[in-house]
């Protein structure tokens, strides 16, 4: 979807953009990645306790409540610059609230939560700073922040790049507006919290269409079985997003 401003969201494409968002499942989602991430922070860090507080930032459909919801986590709250769930969805939420997360609060009290997620949100702000600020002060104590953002320094990116002068997420009908170095990620976060993990999503179109893409996945599949260590260095050369879990000082 292309990009639009705060107020082109609220106003002049807000219909446009509300009907592509109900429609619209993150990749990061769809295949998966952050319900699988959730659940391996829910049992390192929470001891699978499911009353935990997690707020949803940015939850376009709410594909990924509903997934929590098949684990029989309920404790769901959300927080989006509009709401663009569904009726059918809509039940997911212990409440939903909205906000411009570039400028306004976020509107729950300090340490309401003990979980956040933001999956593929950051990339989209204008100010992601502000948010992560926000974000910070409604968490609890030592609680978990989860976000994505593109892998720049992937190979397939760089290949990208030399290639086309861009990054693929980046391009023109894209609303990725914000490029995140490990730099970046640092001076944004390192002022609240501590990083635990950082893992990458390798997406399924990196092992399909061709030998080659066929051999790397036999490959890959192999060292799963031998070598974390190698498994992860696959990972981050092939990989197209970068999933942080950090935790609040």
């Amino acid at each position: 979807m292309e990009y639009f401003t705060s107020e082109e969201l609220l106003k002049t494409n807000r219909n446009q953009v509300k009907t592509r968002l109900q429609q619209c499942v993150g990749q990061l989602v769809r295949f998966d990645f952050s319900i699988k991430t959730f659940k391996k922070c829910l049992k390192k860090y929470f001891n699978n306790n499911l009353d935990i507080k997690m707020l949803d930032v940015g939850p376009g459909n709410a594909t990924f409540a509903e997934q929590l919801r098949e684990l029989n986590y309920h404790n769901i709250y959300g927080v989006d610059i509009d709401n663009y769930v569904p009726d059918e969805h809509k039940h997911l939420f212990v409440k939903f609230e909205t906000a411009d997360l570039n400028l306004d609060k976020i509107p729950w009290q300090d340490e309401s939560f003990d979980v956040v997620t933001a999956w593929c949100v950051l990339p989209h702000l204008e100010n992601p700073f502000h948010c992560v600020r926000e974000i910070a002060r409604v968490l609890k104590k030592n609680g978990l922040f989860l976000f994505t953002v593109p892998h720049l320094t992937s190979k397939p990116s760089i290949a990208y790049f030399k290639k086309y002068g861009n990054f693929s997420m980046y391009r023109n009908k894209n609303n990725h507006i914000i490029l995140f170095t490990q730099s970046i990620i640092n001076k944004m976060v390192e002022k609240y919290f501590d990083i635990l993990e950082i893992e990458y999503a390798v997406r399924p179109k990196i092992f399909s269409g061709g030998f080659r893409k066929t051999l790397r996945k036999i490959v890959y599949n192999l060292v799963k079985k031998i070598s974390a260590k190698l498994t992860k260095s696959l990972e981050r050369r092939w990989a197209y997003d970068t999933i942080y879990i950090i935790q609040k000082k």
